[in-house]
């Protein structure tokens, strides 16, 4: 297991934001999801990160998520950073799976608590605590500030993963920053606008098919090219983005149906989540082409 100096190294540039990838029938495509992360590792991308949303936990059983986890830390080894991912558990199921996930060898477990049992500031830092004791722990979401200020002197939390409003991820940023590296809740835009303030990872889509833009974004910044930077933005993502919003099957299946019409693994996801149709399919593609991102 990393220390935390070689975690906030690590913890820097593009993240993959591992999808479950299913087959057809609705049976788990490990395979899919190993030629995922094999395309974001050539890459360059150093950080796997297993998430709620992104990793279809809503549509997995518990046994099965342990599976996901399983074969990911498994193909994996240590080429890359590994972040684990709950399903909003009580106290007694995510000690459990931080046992599980520790054991497995991954680096954090980014930990969500039930949402509709929260609990007040001072019984979710007694949360976190317990977790941040069996397992090296990423917060997620929007923690209430008072629980920050009750766990800052905990030594087993070691990063945090924005996804709510972007003037209480700054405040985060800015008073936490240092203590807990901060990964950027998705895309380069958003992420752009905390760079300034020492935010050094995204969450990208792209780096889990076509790196291309996602790459050439990163190297701009770290040379200080801002300029260059928000051309990818506004010329690439800004069109996929916007394309991804309308989508029938919305923004993660046009997510899937990206990984797809790249070759790197099919689009099927589990009822009831819509899967792009084949015209959709074809629009994606022509979506890619008139964008210059066609291989």
């Amino acid at each position: 297991m990393r220390d935390s100096e070689e975690i906030r190294s690590l913890l820097s540039g593009p993240v993959n934001p591992l999808p479950t990838k299913f087959h057809r029938d609705g049976t788990i495509d490990f395979g899919g999801m190993h030629a995922v992360i094999d395309r974001s590792l050539e890459s360059g991308c150093q950080v796997i990160m297993l998430t709620w949303g992104e990793t279809l936990v809503s549509l997995l059983t518990d046994s099965e998520l342990a599976q996901v986890h399983r074969s990911v830390i498994a193909h994996v080894g240590d080429r890359a950073l590994t972040i684990a991912c709950d399903n909003m558990w009580s106290l007694h199921q995510t000690l459990e799976f931080a046992e599980l996930v520790r054991d497995l060898g991954y680096d954090l477990y980014m930990v969500r608590p039930a949402e509709w049992a929260r609990g007040t500031p001072e019984t979710l830092a007694d949360f976190y605590r317990a977790v941040a004791r069996r397992t090296p722990v990423m917060l997620v979401g929007d923690v209430p500030i008072r629980t920050c200020e009750l766990i800052e002197d905990e030594p087993g939390i070691l990063g945090f993963k924005e996804d709510t409003q972007l003037d209480y991820a700054h405040e985060v940023l800015m008073r936490w920053g240092e203590r807990w590296p901060m990964v950027g809740g998705g895309g380069m835009k958003r992420h752009f606008l905390l760079w300034p303030h020492g935010c050094r990872s995204w969450l990208e889509p792209f780096v889990r098919c076509y790196p291309e833009p996602a790459m050439r974004y990163w190297r701009a910044l770290q040379r200080g090219d801002t300029a260059e930077a928000w051309d990818i933005i506004m010329r690439i993502e800004t069109p996929v983005r916007a394309a991804a919003h309308r989508f029938p099957a919305g923004y993660n299946g046009f997510s899937q149906a990206m990984i797809e019409a790249y070759g790197i693994a099919p689009r099927w996801r589990r009822a009831p989540a819509p899967n792009a149709t084949d015209a959709e399919m074809g629009d994606v593609r022509g979506l890619l082409r008139r964008l210059g991102i066609w291989p």
